[in-house]
């Protein structure tokens, strides 16, 4: 389903590195974990991505912020750099892995960066050495290793408080921006976003891009922009960009050509684009009263009122499924779109042509066609909203096709333009907020 995600890493995390910065020489790598990890490809390139802002100047005084930086592998599989810089931003704790577990690298940093600060390097080698040689443990589980984490369910929506990066989203930016950067997402526009708080800017890209599931971004997306990439602003391809403001002002002085720009810090968006009023009215209205009710404020209400609205804009793709016996189910696209409304048409008319429905679409006849299937929370939002029972072809199919017997292996997938073929190799960067209940009651 175009997510990027490696199905079965072979280790909780591949290394950890300490990077340090010193002013205006650049960075140095300090300690490392294995120490006798060799890929000098990814020790040259991480450092670049620890400090993610202006360069050119001393640091800025920043206590203890978190980030993630992606590096994308020849599989397209993203490797996760989790990261802590200490006060000052004079250095630089780094755990890259292939696991998407932000709250619990966060929590790990901050322990290890606890045993830095007293000195006790026998317990952040013996903290280090037990993960590293540790079997991924399954969702749910309890892991004891000098502090207490729970391994999380990403099959499951993401939830506030629990989930930092929503829950920072929710609270800093306001209900009417959410929706515009939903639409210029699911639009596939140029997006920039710029914050002088990088755990504020990065936690807003990754809580934005969420709420596109069951479909993800496929474009250039650095939640956080080092200054070495500064040129991607210039991209003529879609990309979702997060920009320090430190340097906000280099990035504005360049060729910028339809862009939408987001400023966090003033809750501001400029966009040449029309893009949520080319929504379905009736979407719009329902989204954006589920996002002003008190009660979506915990729990997974924020990201359920997204869901419900992917679903009332994609939801009938099943009615437009052909099955029929000994031939490999394929996709009419004309009959997802005639039966709509014609409101509805003009904006699937468009919405079809996108990569990230393409891809969607590909995704979900990938697992029909092998004997799969798929069970997930957008399909069971669907078995629950207007569309449940309406498409009894599919049903039939989740009837009588036994996984693994006779599965097909010729599907046709949709044809996704030439132009959004090229893949691009890009970065992505999260964050970690401390005391963030104490904002989400002020929002309140």
């Amino acid at each position: 389903m175009g997510s990027r995600i490696k199905d079965s890493p072979e280790k909780i995390f591949e290394v950890y590195m300490e990077v340090g910065h010193f002013w205006p020489s650049g960075t140095k790598v300090g300690r490392i974990f294995p120490e006798n990890y060799a890929d000098q490809e990814t020790l040259q390139m991480v450092p670049k991505f620890c400090f993610p802002f202006s360069m050119d100047s001393e640091p800025v005084g920043q206590i203890g912020q978190n980030f993630t930086f992606v590096l994308t592998d020849l599989d397209s599989k993203q490797r996760f750099g989790f990261c802590r810089q200490s006060y000052g931003a004079q250095s630089c704790y780094c755990i890259l892995s292939y696991l998407p577990w932000f709250e619990v690298f966060y929590k790990l940093l901050n322990v290890l960066d606890d045993f830095t600060i007293r000195g006790q390097e026998s317990l952040r080698k013996e903290l280090l050495e037990s993960l590293h040689s540790s079997p991924i443990p399954l969702p749910g589980v309890f892991l004891n290793v000098h502090a207490c984490f729970t391994v999380p369910d990403l099959r499951k929506l993401p939830s506030i408080p629990e989930n930092w990066n929503l829950t920072e989203y929710f609270v800093a930016v306001d209900v009417s921006n959410m929706l515009h950067l939903y639409a210029s997402l699911l639009f596939e526009r140029r997006i920039l976003v710029s914050s002088s708080k990088l755990s504020t800017l990065t936690a807003c890209l990754h809580g934005a891009a969420a709420m596109l599931y069951p479909m993800y971004w496929q474009h250039v997306y650095i939640p956080v922009l080092p200054q070495h990439l500064i040129d991607y602003c210039c991209a003529p391809m879609p990309y979702f960009i997060g920009v320090h403001s430190g340097l906000i002002e280099k990035v504005q002085e360049m060729a910028l050509d339809d862009v939408v720009m987001f400023n966090v810090d003033t809750n501001t968006l400029e966009t040449p684009f029309n893009d949520l009023q080319s929504l379905p009215n009736d979407v719009v209205s329902s989204l954006r009263s589920r996002l002003k009710k008190a009660s979506m404020t915990r729990g997974d209400g924020v990201a359920r009122a997204f869901l419900k609205a992917q679903v009332a804009l994609f939801g009938s793709y099943r009615n437009a499924l052909r099955i029929e016996l000994e031939e490999p189910i394929t996709f009419n696209q004309d009959a997802f779109i005639t039966h709509r409304s014609s409101t509805m048409r003009q904006f699937l008319q468009n919405a079809t042509q996108l990569q990230l429905f393409k891809e969607f679409i590909d995704g979900r006849l990938d697992l029909l066609n092998s004997g799969e299937g798929f069970s997930d929370v957008f399909e069971e939002e669907i078995n629950m909203g207007e569309y449940a029972g309406s498409d009894k072809v599919y049903n039939q199919w989740l009837l009588t096709f036994k996984k693994g017997g006779g599965a097909f292996l010729n599907s046709v997938k949709t044809k996704a333009n030439p132009a959004m073929k090229t893949v691009y190799k890009f970065v992505r960067i999260v964050s970690y907020r401390p005391k963030i209940m104490q904002r989400l009651a002020l929002k309140k």
